[in-house]
């Protein structure tokens, strides 16, 4: 049977523990699910504020398409069977490129928890291999990568629902995956914010930016091109390079040697502030991000009339954005400017100097290199300008892994994975919701043609990335109301639920349902 894939994936930034080498918009993955749903003060393991919530392992298989490999593995999951009233439904939460902590599992104000709730469901978050205690490898060296890859991701799945199956006693179990799913063995998935098109060159991300700032405010991206604009013809000169030097606090700055890598360096982590922004606008994520980093608060400050030098707006922006999401025992004001000690810190396959974060980033970025793409450059036409061009990638993934991989590895390896998963519009699966916000960049790769029955695909007006999965929040755009029970209503229907017998007070004894889904996985997670 063909497989087909749903990735969502969520490109903000990675929190960093040291600001000295910025990791630019595509390593700066604000990995998995659990990373979009913490603050500063949770622990890496946060089931002690939900005891109801178990975390455990299980012997996962190494290698699922070399039958002479029997090794196995700790695969890391969490298991919360508090809402569940039979042995029949279950709800699975799939591991993104990061951690997994628990908190995915246990609180209950996110959307399928409350859903869990209502529906009796036992509930799983599985951790993506590569990514937080789940190595299949102790390292994260080039040849080790090998095991690394949306199908072995896809397999760990299928195999983890088997396992539970018998060690739970589910019988006949009706699984519905969150992220995705897999034919066969669940009834449904709900796949927010999914990007069905696996592109190399994904140039429409910043489309999508330019777009939701004009609806913010028509004026406001006139003054980002020209702040832009500015900063190239600063860069190419002397005297401008010493300006955006002294504008930015650039460490360490620009000299007369600084070569064009070093420049688009520049731009592409001026342009990651931009998309971090509005990737998660007005989310119910936590506090910030539905009020304060919004794009009506970039607007507000890329058209202050208070600061004369549209380039010097573009610096508070960054401030801004630093105060909130930055490590506050560093220097704020400092704007880090080195390719070559980005590279540096992703580098290795040694997990013990990669720590947590660099590790998730480098797991990311061998995705990306090695399947999927997703290389969030810019163009010409648009008001970012061509500053971030696809070589700037290209030249990260041969500087992070092996020489070899360059555009002769990367562009064969896209194209064959996009053929082989189908891309929007083939995409063939069923029992599938495929919710996406107008303002979310990835969006734009996403599948709005309901060419198979029982694919729902869905627009989401003025929300922005995964914003159906976080908690209600009063004040949030007022579409997401009527699409959490849209969505909520899709999965009644996969799960074929009966009150008479699923409900509080209905008999345990579990249905049998049968039904495919879409093979997926979550890489990034809501990301």
């Amino acid at each position: 049977m063909q497989a087909f894939v749903v990735i969502l994936a969520a490109l903000v930034a990675v929190v960093f523990c040291k600001k000295p080498a910025p990791i630019p918009p595509l390593l700066r993955t604000e990995h998995s699910l659990r990373q979009r749903l913490l603050s500063q003060a949770d622990a890496d393991d946060v089931t002690d504020q939900y005891p109801w919530v178990v975390r455990s392992n299980f012997k996962q298989k190494v290698d699922h398409f070399n039958p002479t490999n029997t090794a196995t593995w700790d695969q890391r999951y969490y298991y919360n069977p508090k809402y569940a009233r039979n042995t029949s439904i279950i709800f699975l939460m799939i591991g993104g490129e990061g951690p997994e902590n628990g908190k995915w599992a246990g609180n209950e104000k996110v959307q399928y928890l409350q859903w869990a709730s209502e529906f009796g469901a036992h509930v799983f978050d599985l951790e993506h291999r590569f990514f937080g205690d789940s190595w299949p490898i102790k390292n994260m060296n080039f040849d080790s990568l090998s095991l690394l890859t949306t199908e072995q991701a896809l397999a760990d799945l299928a195999y983890f629902i088997t396992s539970m199956n018998q060690k739970y006693g589910f019988n006949n179990p009706r699984w519905v995956t969150f992220g995705g799913s897999y034919p066969e063995w669940t009834v449904g998935a709900v796949a927010s914010s999914a990007p069905l098109n696996l592109t190399l060159d994904f140039y429409e991300y910043a489309q999508v930016v330019q777009d939701d700032l004009t609806i913010t405010n028509k004026d406001c991206p006139v003054y980002v091109e020209q702040a832009f604009q500015e900063m190239k013809n600063l860069s190419t000169t002397t005297a401008g390079r010493q300006k955006l030097n002294k504008i930015f606090n650039l460490q360490p700055p620009f000299t007369d040697n600084s070569t064009a890598l070093d420049i688009t360096n520049f731009f592409a982590n001026v342009y990651n502030v931009f998309q971090s922004m509005t990737q998660y606008t007005y989310d119910g994520r936590n506090a910030e991000s539905e009020q304060n980093l919004t794009d009506a608060k970039l607007c507000q400050l890329m058209m202050n009339p208070n600061v004369a030098d549209v380039v010097t707006r573009v610096y508070d922006v960054y401030i801004w954005y630093n105060e909130v999401t930055g490590d506050p025992n560093s220097d704020l004001t400092v704007f880090p400017n080195s390719y070559t000690d980005m590279i540096k810190s992703v580098s290795t396959g040694n997990l013990s100097v990669l720590g947590e974060d660099n590790a998730a980033a480098r797991g990311w970025m061998w995705l990306c290199c090695n399947e999927v793409g997703f290389m969030q450059t810019t163009r010409n036409d648009s008001i970012f300008g061509g500053n971030v061009p696809l070589d700037y990638y290209i030249n990260m993934c041969s500087d992070m892994f092996d020489p070899s991989v360059n555009m002769s590895y990367l562009e064969p390896r896209n194209k064959a994975a996009q053929t082989y998963y189908g891309g929007s519009d083939k995409y063939q699966a069923h029992n599938v919701v495929l919710p996406n916000g107008s303002l979310d960049p990835w969006h734009a790769l996403g599948c709005y043609l309901n060419n198979t029955a029982g694919v729902y695909p869905i627009l989401i007006n003025a929300t922005a990335h995964c914003s159906d999965m976080y908690p209600a929040y009063d004040g949030e755009p007022q579409a997401l109301v009527g699409v959490r029970e849209q969505i909520k209503g899709h999965v009644r229907d996969f799960i074929k639920y009966n009150p008479a017998i699923d409900g509080p007070t209905g008999s345990t004894t579990s249905v049998s349902v049968s039904g495919f889904a879409s093979l997926a996985i979550l890489l990034m997670t809501c990301m």
